[in-house]
Formats: C-alpha cells, sequence, structure tokens
C-alpha cells in the first residue's frame, strides 16, 4: 500500500513538471516575421528655408504626409521649401517650387504634393500639410443684441461709416502695416442666403500706439460700391439695404460674428 502511495504521488509530480515545461514553452515561443525593406522610394527631410525662425516638417513615411507648423507671429505669404530624398530616390522635377498665397491656402484650401521615384521601382506621394500656432481672433461683437443691429445709414456719398472689430484680447499679433494688411487681412459682408460682399481693403491696428488690437472696415471700400472716376464717380446701393454678418479673416484665422449690422437708404 505504501509502495503504491508513493508511486501515485511521483506520477503526479511528474505530470505536473511536464506540464509547467509546456506551459512555459508555449509562452516564451517566439514568432520570426518576414523582414520588409524599407522602400527607398521616400523623403528624408523637408524644412522652409525662406525665413530666419527655422520651420522643419513633420515627415509620416507610413501616412506619407509632411506636416509643417508656423509659429505663432509667423505670417508668411510664401513658403520656400527645401527637400531631401533617401539614396536611390528621385524628387519629380518642378515640385520643390515656391508655394505662393499662403491666406489663400487656408481660406481655400489646395492640395500640395511631392512624388518620388526610386532605383528600385518604388514609388511614393508625399501630402504637406501646412498649419500654423496663431491664436483665434476671439473677436467681439459689433452689434450686442442679434434682434437689434447697429444701422449703418449709406445714403449719402460722403457717409464713410466706419467699422471697429475689437478683439478680446487687449493685445493681438497683428503685423499692423498697410503692405501686410493688404496681404493678409480679408473681409467681407454676407447676406441670410451667404452671398459675400468683400472689402477692398481692411486695416488693423494693435498696441503700443493704441489702446486695444483692432480690425477696421469702411463700407465705401466695399467692391461694387464706388465705380467710375472723376466727375463721372458713382456711389451704388451696394450692398442693398438689409441685414448683414460681419466675416473676418487675418492669415490663418477666420471668424463670423453672430450678430449682424443693418444698412439702410433713405433716398
Amino acid at each position: 500500500m505504501k509502495n503504491q502511495l508513493l508511486t501515485t504521488q511521483k506520477f503526479k509530480i511528474a505530470t505536473g513538471l511536464l506540464l509547467s515545461s509546456l506551459y512555459l514553452s508555449s509562452c516564451t515561443k517566439t514568432e520570426i516575421q518576414p523582414y520588409e525593406p524599407e522602400s527607398m522610394a521616400r523623403i528624408s527631410s523637408f524644412k522652409i528655408v525662406n525665413t530666419s525662425k527655422e520651420v522643419i516638417g513633420a515627415i509620416d513615411n507610413d501616412a506619407k504626409t509632411i506636416t509643417v507648423t508656423l509659429p505663432e507671429g509667423l505670417y508668411m505669404s510664401s513658403l520656400e521649401p527645401e527637400i531631401k530624398v533617401a539614396t536611390g530616390a528621385t524628387l519629380k522635377q518642378g515640385s520643390d517650387t515656391l508655394i505662393t498665397n499662403m491666406v489663400d491656402y487656408f481660406s481655400k484650401g489646395r492640395t500640395i504634393q511631392y512624388p518620388v521615384t526610386a532605383t528600385d521601382g518604388s514609388t511614393a506621394t508625399y501630402t504637406l500639410i501646412v498649419k500654423s500656432d496663431q491664436p483665434s481672433l476671439n473677436l467681439q461683437e459689433v452689434s450686442s443684441n442679434s434682434n437689434e443691429p447697429v444701422v449703418y445709414d449709406q445714403s449719402y456719398w460722403y457717409t464713410s461709416n466706419d467699422i471697429y472689430i475689437y478683439n478680446n484680447f487687449a493685445s493681438y499679433p497683428y503685423i499692423a502695416t498697410y503692405e501686410s494688411d493688404l496681404e493678409l487681412v480679408r473681409a467681407s459682408l454676407v447676406d441670410k442666403d451667404g452671398k459675400e460682399y468683400p472689402f477692398n481693403i481692411a486695416v488693423t491696428g494693435t498696441p503700443p500706439s493704441i489702446e486695444k488690437s483692432y480690425m477696421h472696415l469702411v463700407l465705401n471700400d466695399i467692391k461694387g460700391r464706388v465705380t467710375g472716376s472723376g466727375s463721372s464717380l458713382t456711389y451704388n446701393k451696394v450692398p442693398a439695404a438689409g441685414d448683414y454678418y460681419v466675416k473676418l479673416r487675418y492669415y490663418s484665422r477666420e471668424e463670423t460674428l453672430k450678430n449682424p449690422i443693418r444698412i439702410i437708404y433713405n433716398n
């Protein structure tokens, strides 16, 4: 009986050791993955060189994207890229040209791509994404109440009707020069159907020359308001009488005021 018990215990121990060995073997098993060589058709570096501040693009070789983020206060109307590719790769000729009209890029969107081919037969096309760390405009309303719009009477040619749209920040990083405003600022009035009436120019101001940052519009500067020249100068009823929303853009940031203004003609 004693020998039978000893035999049973030895069997149990041996079985336990065998199962433990099998478990450990399954846990430590290494699966060998097939090696996938890296494609030669790739961009190895991307940076913007027409600025004193270093701007380097972040390359995602899996998504085939290049992301460039412009720092706050840097408003570039054009970008000059310097692109390097991997050994054995070639960038499509002419694709590294100057990127112009960045305000248009931010407002309307534009696809910018860089095709690459390599001697191993591989190809790739990278898409450029440009972002800006420019803060939001955060504008104050001209009309404090949507049901009581501020009224502007455009009946007479000598009525300029200035509109000042202040930022909620005391100071906003506008460049605030005539040349930069022509390049960076866009403004329009938008009617209830979404039709826009653009301004020829909008002007910015920022401390210390003034107390608080603003955008300045003149209703007579709306395109189509004034036509002709000299003795044939004509002031037209553009836009027509009605309620309009003020839409403003400074470089990459755009904002439309929630409360409308009202334009009237008494002649």
